[in-house]
């Protein structure tokens, strides 16, 4: 029988700890952490880091001993190259089907329907080319829905015998039953832990006493998206791929200091950086903002001193999309907020009510007002243009400071892929 749907989940294996290993050939077989911004907690564990039993999520400080004492690499995380080896790994994914929904930054989906090829040989030829032209390893998951193919990654990672390619709608019914006693309802993509919990009380704890139970019983407890759920398992497709992102929401750019800030100007130094970070996916997307929130808090962890949480959101009749106007605003609501007296430990801003970047006038604007935008948008082009080819070297004068503000990354590898002055020298 000819399946209606088929998919491949294509999962990047230890993400972060992959990319590092790329440029440091030296890391391969060692265990490896990588840290989350100011060094702060574990985010990603390498396989021989995770058997030495290093938790997700754990603060740094907290294992530190224990990372000496094992001989752990630490990394501190660094996006600019993770991104661009995402990128890199989704390319090349995309060239093995006409569909693809890039899932995550180490996830993608494509559809194999119709597809004139053995798929096992054909995902086998995806994960050596992944391989051989980035480095990273990946692992394939297939199956007739989304959830399927998930599942099916979990197994292509586990066991070694399927060597990185797993088709779970081969298996017989008495080993696909088996499987799921085997994988916890919690572990199944789309039910989350407060949904696992809600099953946990009423003694549905394996995937197959999801897949066993009642769809009405799921329905009532869990609604529409407990049910597609359910449907998948049953290989009922109900997750189409979007191989459209749906348009954002909103664009939020944050950051814990690298030590706590009490003078306006690095506030406003550490915010303008946060707001040319959110410019830049703001026009990527091809998107503009009709409301910006500013907002900045001290500490809530320390003791015998209350969180001040303050901000402030303003609406424009026009959006906006340009550098050149949106970090003025940034200062100026900024300065509406800050309070002197209090040590801000974490700031950010939220672009939101976003639209798309289409010229749009305000009616009531002068022909100088409209040439005062245009004025803008080619300044903040340039400086763009400027700052792409000569490695940012081009600064807006509320960036320029004592980087006080700047998050810790003592362990952070080089922009290999994205700087030219961080080129690999061989």
């Amino acid at each position: 029988m000819i399946n209606k749907t088929k998919f491949a989940l294509v999962d990047c294996n230890n993400f972060y700890a992959s990319c590092e290993r790329v440029f440091e050939p030296k890391l391969e077989g060692r265990p490896i952490i990588v840290l989350s911004n100011n060094d702060g907690c574990i985010i990603a564990r390498s396989n021989e880091a995770k058997a030495l039993g290093v938790k997700m999520g754990v603060p740094y400080f907290k294992v530190r001993d224990m990372i000496i004492k094992n001989g752990i690499v630490v990394k501190s995380s660094n996006y600019p190259l993770y991104g661009d080896m995402s990128s890199r790994v989704m390319k090349i994914i995309g060239q093995y089907s006409p569909i693809q929904e890039v899932y995550s930054i180490d996830e993608s989906f494509i559809d194999l329907v119709g597809l004139p090829f053995h798929l096992i040989n054909h995902m086998q030829s995806l994960r050596q080319n992944v391989k051989s032209w980035t480095g990273v390893p990946v692992c394939v998951g297939m199956g007739s829905t989304k959830v399927l193919a998930k599942l099916a990654n979990r197994i292509a990672k586990k066991y070694t015998r399927f060597n990185g390619v797993f088709d779970i709608d081969e298996l017989p019914y008495e080993r696909y039953c088996k499987l799921l006693q085997s994988v916890e309802v919690g572990d199944l993509w789309g039910i989350g832990r407060q949904s696992a919990k809600k099953l946990n009380r009423i003694g549905i704890i394996s995937s197959n006493d999801f897949y066993q139970a009642d769809i009405g019983v799921i329905e009532t407890l869990l609604g529409v998206n407990g049910k597609k759920v359910y449907q998948e398992l049953y290989g009922n497709s109900c997750i189409p791929i979007e191989a459209i992102p749906p348009t954002r929401q909103q664009i939020v750019s944050s950051r814990s200091f690298g030590s706590d800030l009490t003078d306006f100007h690095e506030l406003n130094q550490a915010l303008t950086n946060l707001t040319r970070k959110a410019v830049y996916k703001l026009n990527n997307h091809k998107l503009a903002t009709t409301t910006i929130t500013v907002f900045i808090y001290t500490n809530p962890h320390k003791k015998n001193k209350a969180c001040v949480h303050l901000s402030k959101t303003i609406g424009m009749t026009t959006a906006i999309k340009n550098e050149s106007q949106i970090i003025p605003l940034i200062s100026k609501i900024l300065r509406l907020i800050y309070k002197p007296g209090h040590s801000f430990y974490k700031g950010g801003i939220v672009l939101s009510n976003l639209v798309k970047n289409y010229p749009q006038q305000d009616l009531f604007l002068t022909n100088e007002d409209n040439q005062r935008n245009i004025d803008s948008s080619n300044k903040s082009n340039a400086i763009r243009l400027v700052n792409k080819r000569f490695n940012e070297s081009l600064k807006y004068a509320s960036e320029i400071g004592n980087d006080k503000w700047r998050p810790k990354a003592d362990f952070k590898s080089k922009r290999y892929t994205t700087s030219w002055t961080e080129l690999l020298v061989i």
